[in-house]
């Protein structure tokens, strides 16, 4: 097991925090989902800042939910606000609840760089080890990053780890810049050697969504069809929707023309295609597609063929259909399935942000993925060099 404290980027929760602090936590709970799917020899140790204020409880229980899982372990600490909580962190509460005697940390995963030799300090006298840090130096891409008065300590930090990874090739041009006005050649030398830029961020070659941005009023069931229950609760909530309305078509790509449900209403369109090419241009064209209820081998891969087409799903509200993608709409039964599809197709502009959440949402894995594919050869080869520390106890 590899132990891994991760010292992320995050601000007290306050009524003030940003989008982009949000948006930050986002992308931890993708990184931390994807290394778990990716291997299961990692624990991490979050440290996150404790809540001081009553009306943003809700939100902190909200952050750390998403940053809970199997192979996880949250610590609060006492942070100060503002600039303080980039140089100061309550050392002896560390110590406390680490418990370092009986669980040893393998490796540090540092997001504030300003801080780096507070952690290699604490880890040296508090228990004659210190493990090897690698960073992630999250700053916003603008012409001008405010540091907030601590940038010696960020340069000072960087100088202590093995690596510090960066989001573009323009970040470490801004810190290299920075660093020529008040270091010498030999630290920006050790800079230029330990900033490592991560993969630029791509779009999915399958995702291909339609470049009229029109779409008719078809809801379409891309997966089996036969007597199985999946399929018959579809067929009973769009005849149950058909006398609600009569506006909208139903296409069903694997269905024979031949099918009972295809021969007795119109509105049900079978297979109609000649291609795989013919049958991704149809559906692009449709409105929303439906997930079954229950569990079947080609369930993921038809929701994500649809989202990499432009169509959002309605999804089973179930853990394991979640993780697919998050940011969809999901029903538990009929009657909320029924509410679902008549906003999207009596709602274009409701319809079309769920769509581009669909795509944004491939394209964040996409690329987190490739991100941690780096972060983890650092980590194997970190790992190699040094003799694994082990411990009595099981980690918990």
């Amino acid at each position: 097991m590899i132990r891994i404290l991760l010292y992320p980027d995050l601000e007290p929760v306050t009524f003030e925090n940003s989008l982009s602090q949000n948006s930050y936590i986002e992308f931890l709970s993708e990184m931390i989902e994807t290394f778990h799917k990716k291997r299961q020899d990692i624990f991490w140790y979050i440290l996150t800042p404790k809540s001081r204020q009553k009306a943003t409880g809700p939100q902190h229980e909200k952050n750390r939910g998403k940053l809970s899982a199997p192979n996880t372990k949250l610590i609060d600490l006492e942070v100060p606000y503002g600039p303080l909580s980039k140089v100061h962190f309550d050392l002896n509460e560390l110590e406390k609840k680490l418990k370092c005697i009986d669980y040893p940390i393998d490796l540090i995963f540092c997001h504030r760089p300003e801080i780096t030799r507070q952690l290699k300090l604490f880890f040296e006298y508090k228990t004659n080890l210190i493990p090897p840090i690698i960073g992630y130096l999250h700053l916003f891409e603008l012409p001008d990053i405010d540091w907030k008065g601590v940038f010696e300590y960020t340069i000072f930090g960087l100088t202590e780890m093995d690596v510090c990874f960066l989001n573009t090739r323009l970040q470490k041009q801004q810190v290299h810049e920075e660093a020529r006005s008040l270091f010498s050649s030999s630290v920006c030398g050790e800079l230029h050697e330990k900033l490592k830029t991560l993969p630029p961020v791509v779009i999915p070659r399958g995702v291909k969504p339609n470049k009229s941005g029109t779409y008719s009023r078809t809801i379409v069931w891309n997966h089996r069809v036969d007597k199985n229950q999946n399929f018959m609760e579809f067929q009973k909530t769009i005849l149950h929707l058909r006398k609600i309305r009569d506006d909208f078509k139903v296409w069903i790509p694997k269905m024979r023309t031949s099918h009972k449900l295809s021969r007795e209403y119109r509105w049900v369109i079978a297979g109609g295609f000649t291609s795989k090419k013919d049958y991704l241009n149809k559906l692009r064209s449709c409105c929303v597609g439906i997930s079954p209820k229950h569990i079947n081998a080609e369930l993921r891969e038809a929701i994500i063929e649809g989202n990499e087409c432009g169509i959002p799903y309605l999804i089973f509200n179930n853990p394991i259909f979640r993780e697919i993608n998050k940011n969809s709409d999901f029903y538990k039964n009929r009657k909320e399935i029924i509410v679902l599809l008549n906003k999207y197709l009596d709602n274009s502009n409701y319809r079309n942000l769920m769509a581009g959440k669909s795509i944004s949402n491939l394209i964040m894995k996409h690329n987190i993925k490739r991100k941690v594919d780096t972060i983890n050869n650092t980590i194997n080869q970190i790992q190699k060099k040094r003799p694994s520390i082990r411990s009595k106890k099981r980690t918990k």
